[in-house]
């Protein structure tokens, strides 16, 4: 009897952290897409704003590690190249950008009423969108790129349809069911304005 207690109560407090950890985990989702999205907002202000194109990388990892550090760059009209002018900024721990558009994304609920949601060219699946920079710790690094124009405008070479497309998702290894919990990042390259979608 007092082992079925003990296994009982060992049983209640895993599907008690399992939920708090979702929470957490849905919580940083929320907070680092937003993080992202307003980064992505400002970088389009700056190019309108400075009348320049400003450009915002992701660093490509190396081997399998995930898609997690961001910056920007704005074109010099004098030096004639793009200069980094932000800091380098990552995904809270646990996220990251995925590889490919994930399958199940297809299948969300956002989709079956809007198809055009999940219609699009995906930022890191893109051949010609890339540059080499410093990264973070001064080595070289690879970045995969979309840039504003100084109408407001998004585009990257390479994409060819209406949207361009990222999306966040926890690591598996933060216990979070990624088929449940992930966040999608559309924008509309005519107007330069995002769209984020949660399933």
């Amino acid at each position: 009897m007092e082992m079925l207690t003990v296994l009982t109560v060992i049983a209640l407090l895993m599907g008690l952290s399992g939920g708090v950890l979702y929470v957490l985990t849905s919580t940083g989702l929320n907070t680092s897409t937003r993080n992202f999205a307003d980064f992505v907002n400002f970088c389009r202000s700056e190019a309108i704003a400075r009348h320049t194109a400003v450009r915002v990388g992701i660093t490509v990892p190396d081997g399998n590690q995930a898609y997690r550090e961001y910056s920007a760059w704005e074109w010099n009209r004098k030096r004639r190249q793009f200069e980094q002018m932000s800091e380098w900024t990552g995904l809270a721990g646990g996220l990251s950008f995925t590889r490919t558009l994930p399958d199940y994304v297809r299948g969300a609920s956002y989709a079956a009423e809007d198809a055009s949601s999940v219609r699009g060219d995906y930022i890191l699946d893109l051949a010609g969108n890339t540059f080499t920079t410093k990264g973070i710790d001064g080595q070289p690094v690879e970045v995969k790129f979309f840039q504003f124009n100084p109408s407001g405008r998004v585009e990257a070479p390479g994409a060819e349809m209406r949207n361009l497309t990222l999306v966040i998702q926890p690591s598996e290894s933060t216990g979070s069911d990624q088929t449940f919990n992930w966040s999608q990042i559309n924008l509309d390259t005519l107007t330069g304005r995002y769209r984020i979608y949660r399933p």
